[in-house]
């Protein structure tokens, strides 16, 4: 083990000791923040695959400016509501436990979303012919099952989930209603697991652990360990359809793992993680033009058709520099990529100031 490595473990420790005191919030932004991001670095300085490689300084710097401007960012937020008096937890439960919901708009708006799910489902279909996990090992892969518009609208899944837990928390009675749209989100999380992808599931399961968190005290320290275990579940059970046992071993050799072979399974949790890292640290120290804006502002370029044809117009790479099978980043590389070091330290420090004064005004 390292000293860097011990050091983001240590903060990591000393994260977790910061809930003893009476009244902390697990889930506020800069601790679940500073926790992911100090276990995440722990973790990447390990090296335990042969792929990863030792970071220029250039790279070290670049990481660190992002990832302390959101916690700056944070923390201004935290200075401007320091006067601010705050609703313990428990107060907080007792006034949700009394909001109203418009229950025939939310019913309403939840079958909408699942009928435009599915027929954005169906269409999709339809178009490609085939569903992604039928088609593992084949030509195809789930980023193929896509087409422009409806490809967005797939991706509701975790919101059809979330309204519906909040449909069944502030809605008395409604039994038939209620059953239904559990029926709805269970086709709903199954037709999606058919894709193969974790996002939108892990997703739900954090929004959906945020809801009952400060809204009811059905979180304890034993749904934790529950909702842990699940998403551990789904993420090592998509694993396991996506991969098998053979392919585990491949993964193992691919990624030049340096434990055991015993502990293939491992390979994908860890390298999802580090990867990112490695990509970012290894692109940022080559990247030679900027792309002002393109990353940033994907989400308008995709819902506006434009996203590929920027592409090609302009010749940007949407993956540079890359030397290994894994082609994911961290959100900091687009800002970086974007605008360069200004990009890469306000961006981030807006984002944390934004996220910091809606949790300060949720809990005033």
């Amino acid at each position: 083990m390292t000293l860097l490595t011990a050091l983001g473990l240590g903060i990591c420790v000393l994260i977790a000791l910061t809930l003893l005191k009476q009244g902390a919030d697990p889930i506020s932004p800069a601790r679940l923040f500073g926790f992911t991001w100090s276990l995440s670095i722990a973790l990447a300085d390990l090296k335990l695959s042969a792929l990863q490689h030792e970071w220029a300084l250039e790279s070290w710097l670049l990481l660190l400016i992002g990832v302390g401007g959101f916690l700056i960012g944070t923390f201004a937020a935290f200075v401007l509501h320091m006067n601010v008096p705050l609703f313990p937890i428990a107060s907080m439960r007792e006034r949700l436990q009394r909001f109203q919901v418009n229950e025939k708009k939310l019913y309403l708006a939840i079958v909408a979303s699942v009928t435009m799910y599915l027929i954005s489902y169906a269409v999709i279909y339809a178009v490609k012919g085939f569903l992604p996990i039928f088609a593992i090992g084949g030509k195809f892969s789930r980023m193929d099952f896509y087409v422009f518009g409806f490809g967005v609208l797939i991706n509701s899944t975790a919101f059809i989930v979330y309204f519906t837990l909040l449909y069944h928390l502030y809605v008395d009675g409604k039994r038939g209603k209620k059953l239904f749209l559990v029926i709805l989100a269970a086709v709903s999380i199954l037709t999606y697991f058919l894709l193969v992808q974790r996002f939108q599931l892990i997703m739900m399961a954090f929004l959906c652990f945020t809801l009952l968190y400060y809204a009811t005290r059905k979180v304890r320290f034993s749904t934790i360990l529950l909702g842990v275990g699940s998403i551990a579940g789904v993420f090592f059970g998509i694993m396991t359809i996506r991969l098998g046992k053979l392919v585990a071993t491949y993964t193992y050799q691919l990624s030049r793992m340096r434990f055991p072979k015993e502990y293939a399974a491992l390979t994908e949790p860890y390298m999802y993680v580090v990867m990112n890292l490695e990509n970012f640290a290894f692109a940022v120290a080559r990247a030679d033009y900027h792309t002002y804006g393109y990353f940033t502002f994907d989400f308008i370029t995709a819902l506006t058709g434009l996203k590929y044809w920027v592409l090609e117009y302009f010749n940007f790479t949407r993956m540079p520099f890359l030397y290994s099978p894994y082609n994911t980043y961290t959100g900091f590389f687009w800002l970086y990529s974007d605008f360069g070091v200004l990009g890469l330290g306000l961006i981030p420090l807006f984002l944390g100031l934004i996220v910091g004064s809606l949790y300060y005004r949720m809990r005033s």
